[in-house]
This record gives structure tokens, sequence and C-alpha cells, in this order.
């Protein structure tokens, strides 16, 4: 899949939105080390560490990759295998690429569809140690799924013939 490349799209509102929201994961990435070291010190020096450090990283990485995902994909920047380029290089299967970023599109959509309702309709989940609720979380996940479905629906409509646009982004 290809990025939206040129500098206009990448500082629109949409893209500059998203660009937050990974600033937003690197902001909780940043704590969680600080977390974690902070935490090592403790067991290692003082054997005292912090309770619930496990659910405590679970948790963050839900942040952290759920609203990284959709700027990453906006950028171009996930990791694409290509085995069948050659192959799809004909003219006949144009298609392929097209069917398969609106298959993940639809995909992605779903999680987020079905991450809201379940922490819609469970937010009486707790987690164990910390006692911290799980519904919080699980609308990150929704909500990062929700955007990278969009960048996907909105890459799938540049990949029609006639769409012009500067590829990729690097």
């Amino acid at each position: 899949m290809e990025g939206l490349g040129n500098t206009e799209v990448q500082t629109g509102r949409f893209g500059g939105f998203l660009r937050l929201l990974a600033l937003a994961a690197g902001w909780v990435l940043m704590a969680l080390m600080v977390y974690t070291v902070a935490d090592v010190v403790l067991r290692y020096g003082f054997n005292r560490p912090f309770r619930g450090s496990l659910e405590v990283t679970e948790f963050a990485m839900s942040a952290i990759v759920f609203l990284g995902i959709a700027y990453c994909g906006w950028l171009g920047g996930h990791v694409a295998v290509d085995i069948f380029e050659r192959p799809l290089d004909d003219p006949r299967l144009r298609f392929v690429p097209v069917l398969l970023t609106f298959i993940s599109a639809v995909l992605f959509a779903a999680i987020a569809w079905l991450a809201a309702v379940d922490a819609l309709t469970s937010t009486h989940r707790i987690s164990n140690m910390m006692r911290w609720p799980h519904w919080p979380f699980q609308l990150t996940v929704a909500f990062g799924s929700a955007m990278y479905a969009i960048v996907l629906l909105i890459q799938t409509a540049r990949m029609f013939p006639g769409k012009t646009e500067d590829h990729p982004a690097s």
C-alpha cells in the first residue's frame, strides 16, 4: 500500500489530527519507559517493585499501538511485503491491491465496532492488581482502529485510476 505522500495531504487537518494521536502514543511510550526503569531500580535495588507493573505495561501498549497505527498508515510507514509485486504488474490484476486495501479497511472497521461494543457492554470489568477499568483502553483500541479504517478507505479511493497524487511518503 502506498502512503499519502504529498505535503499538503500530510499537513491537512486529518493528517494533523493523526499526528497528534501519534504524539500522544509517543508520550505514553516515554512514560512507560520511565515507569519501567523506576520499577527495575525499585525491584533490584530495594526489593520493592511497583504493584501491577505487567498490567500497566499491557494497558500502555494498547494506547501506544492504537494511537499510532493510523498515522503510520497515513504516511505509508507500515511494513509491506512485495512477494507478489511482479505478478501484480499485469494490468488485469491492478484491482487486487485496491481490493486488499478495502478489505483491510472493513476489517479494521469491524475491530473498531467490536471493541467499542465490548467496552460499552462490559464497563464492570477491572484489572486484577491495579483495579483499573478495561473500557477506556478498549475504547482507545476502537478509536485507533476506526481512524486506521478511515485512512485505508482514503487510500482505497486514491488507488482508482484518474486520482493524482505524489507517491509514496518517504
